[in-house]
């Protein structure tokens, strides 16, 4: 990995799995971290593991065709290159992740989805290799998903059923819609596992999780813990109706919706707090703790 200096343009990983530019403040060697501003002027610490030099960027809006002079040794690039690769248009693992990673899910149709797909067969590190926290939520390596940058568990990432890891909405290639903050009513396998495309299945959900989902969703967005259930909570959920995957809960009539949300909210005290508990109006609500559905 080469060297990145104080005032170098970069391309940095964040932990909903995307790419920003920004340009190196400070490089703490010791750490094996820098303190990037990104174009938003606001500033924070990434590993070195997730930063990229911003001449890689280059390549992404020309082809590719100069993957090659990243110098990588057909061992060592993830998967194997194959020595009867066309080296005039061969397009390197990071240059791919770059392209195809969206916001709401990765490519799905053209060049490169496919060559992600058959990149994704295969981790670029050995995931046994990684500490865990005793809850497998995070690990201290800060090494997750197919890209192996950082994540954030309880945000927009899918666990694997079957090894464990975490992966990044904008890495996956099977969602139908863009996942909510918090939302793990999936069944997931990643590629590793499946051998093959990913497989999910949405989890059956009840009216007590589509209040606790909507309100970590809006608390997360807003940075507010109590929300009007009219015009914040109920105006939400039927605005995203459709996206919220709700299985037999998808055909309830709309003029049923409210009454079966707010009896959700007001039944459970364990997870939900009213305004009139706190001597603000009883049509505010928001969660006792702020913490995903179980």
């Amino acid at each position: 990995m080469g060297v990145v200096s104080e005032g170098e343009d970069v391309l940095a990983r964040w932990s909903d799995g995307l790419l920003y530019l920004g340009s190196v403040k400070r490089v703490d060697v010791v750490k094996q971290c820098c303190l990037v501003r990104f174009e938003d002027n606001s500033e924070f610490w990434v590993l070195r593991k997730d930063i990229h030099s911003w001449y890689i960027a280059a390549y992404i809006f020309c082809e590719l065709v100069l993957c090659v002079i990243s110098g990588y040794h057909p061992q060592c690039h993830t998967p194997t290159i194959e020595p009867e690769v066309d080296s005039n248009s061969w397009i390197c693992r990071q240059c791919v992740f770059a392209v195809a990673t969206k916001r709401g899910g990765a490519l799905k149709r053209g060049r490169f989805a496919r060559l992600m797909q058959l990149m994704k067969l295969r981790l670029p590190y050995q995931l046994t290799s990684l500490d865990w926290d005793p809850q497998h939520l995070t690990n201290q390596q800060q090494c997750y998903c197919y890209c192996a940058g950082p994540g954030e568990w309880n945000l927009k990432m899918l666990q694997c059923g079957s090894c464990g890891q975490w992966f990044h909405e904008a890495c996956t290639q099977c969602l139908t819609k863009p996942l909510l903050y918090g939302d793990r009513f999936y069944q997931f396998q990643c590629s590793v596992c499946s051998n093959g495309p990913e497989t999910i299945q949405r989890l059956p959900m009840t009216w007590v999780d589509l209040a606790h989902l909507v309100l970590y969703h809006l608390s997360l967005c807003c940075k507010r813990k109590y929300f009007d259930f009219d015009h914040e909570i109920m105006s939400f959920t039927n605005e995203n109706w459709d996206s919220l995957l709700l299985g037999t809960l998808s055909d309830t009539p709309k003029q049923d919706r409210c009454n079966n949300l707010l009896n959700a909210l007001n039944s459970h005290k364990d997870r939900f707090v009213s305004g009139k508990e706190i001597k603000k109006k009883k049509c505010l609500f928001g969660l006792q703790v702020l913490k995903v559905p179980p």
